[in-house]
């Protein structure tokens, strides 16, 4: 289990909870969470693959992306834009047979929250009534296309809501023999609630990679 960065020494309204767990020595995984004003910036993704190639272009796009992320919490640009930038980065340095997902966004401590997110899997928002809402793509996978742009969306985290980032190590991983999905994800949050460590319990077999982030507020 890992926790999240440090996030600058300061208070914010949110329960963060991490779990990382890699498929080998290495992963292909990456988050990261950064407070600046009156907002949480925080950004999951994922490079295809497995193993020691993955985990070099990971931490290519960790160093960047905490450039980038600085960079747009101080100019309060928009998520959208920060994707941009880590995209035009990639874009030279990606073998052909590579790509990557993200998710960027930022919550701020009323609540909003704005996110785009780049072929990852779509993030989940547990509302206090028992639903459970998917922010779908809002832009194609990052690295691949020479042209691409993306959008972001902003919606709003009432007070006991959360929401669930995840990589596809937890979608692909199994229970009673059965691959989980999105709708299985889902339907163990129902049961079990949103917390990363109640989730991973219930998961017999990862093979993959396996990135779990959970923001309530």
């Amino acid at each position: 289990m890992s926790a999240l960065p440090a996030v600058c020494g300061l208070s914010h309204p949110f329960t963060i909870e991490a779990i990382s767990r890699p498929a080998r020595t290495f992963t292909g995984d990456f988050y990261y969470a950064h407070r600046a004003d009156d907002r949480l910036w925080l950004a999951h993704g994922d490079v295809a693959g497995k193993g020691l190639p993955a985990a070099i272009v990971m931490a290519m796009i960790q160093e960047e992306l905490e450039e980038r992320v600085i960079a747009c919490a101080e100019t309060a640009c928009d998520p959208s834009r920060t994707l941009q930038k880590l995209h035009e980065f990639l874009l030279p340095l990606m073998p052909r047979n590579r790509f990557a997902t993200a998710v960027i966004a930022h919550l701020h401590d009323d609540g909003t929250l704005t996110i785009a997110n780049g072929g990852h899997c779509p993030p989940l928002i547990v509302r206090r009534d028992g639903t459970i809402e998917e922010i779908a793509s809002t832009g194609p996978l990052l690295g691949i296309l020479p042209k691409a742009t993306w959008r972001s969306y902003t919606t709003h985290l009432n007070e006991g809501e959360t929401l669930i980032l995840y990589s596809d190590g937890v979608t692909e991983s199994t229970r009673d023999g059965v691959e989980l999905g999105v709708c299985g994800l889902r339907k163990l949050v129902r049961r079990v609630g949103a917390s990363a460590k109640a989730i991973q319990r219930e998961l017999d077999v990862v093979e993959d990679d396996l990135t779990l982030v959970t923001i309530t507020r």
